[in-house]
């Protein structure tokens, strides 16, 4: 029975991995074209029974993380060395592959975490896990490719020759560019907003919670 078991689990985790490769780019192009629409999408699959939700993507939050995973397994297979960082936090945080790919994680975590938190505050709403659930949910699919460009970016930058630097300042610029419009866009599918006041409101979220994380790594990280 335990053999039998085992082969049923190994059987879900293989058409799981086989259905990452088939969802994971069709997710990504969506949100990277089109992220009202996915906004559009999440908040009528939460609405869906838990079995029956997000069947033609993968879910927000798993999208997130294995977004951050991809990321890193580019700098593994670029042989990027880790950052170097004297202080003790910082060698905790940075100093390993597992604390890397965590801290990277619960960085971008905190962008989607800041933005549906000011969603709710803006409709006067309780902070519940289920009030959270929504906004955090479209924060976490519009943070993805802005993961995947910051990470190439920076490998660009680190690049030992320094001949693809300047490609790697460009290409987080636009991948900041690219996170400002998205996050508009997703705010407006939502609710009744003009461009301007919608990408006022995400620009002041977006450096308040860009503030916050320097702070915070200039007090107990560097």
């Amino acid at each position: 029975m335990d053999l039998i078991r085992l082969l049923r689990s190994l059987e879900e985790f293989l058409y799981e991995l086989v259905g990452w490769l088939v969802f994971y780019p069709r997710t990504l192009w969506r949100i990277l074209c089109h992220p009202g629409q996915i906004a559009r999408y999440t908040h009528e699959e939460l609405s869906k029974p838990l079995e029956s939700r997000f069947q033609e993507t993968i879910s927000p939050v798993l999208m997130l993380i294995l977004t951050v995973a991809l990321a890193h397994a580019l700098e593994l297979s670029l042989k990027m060395p880790l950052p170097k960082i004297e202080s003790p936090v910082g060698q905790v945080l940075f100093g390993t592959e597992e604390g890397l790919i965590l801290t990277r994680s619960a960085i971008f975590c905190v962008y989607a975490l800041g933005a549906a938190l000011g969603t709710l505050r803006r409709q006067r709403s309780r902070v519940t896990r289920d009030t959270l659930r929504e906004p955090f949910s479209i924060q976490a699919f519009v943070a993805c490719p802005f993961v995947l460009g910051l990470a190439v970016s920076e490998y660009m930058i680190r690049w030992p020759t320094g001949n693809w630097s300047m490609w790697g300042v460009a290409l987080q610029l636009a991948s900041v560019t690219w996170y400002l419009w998205a996050r508009t866009s997703a705010f407006r599918a939502l609710n009744q907003a003009s461009w301007l006041r919608a990408f006022g409101l995400v620009l002041a979220s977006f450096l308040i919670t860009t503030a916050a994380i320097l702070i915070v790594a200039a007090f107990f990280v560097v």
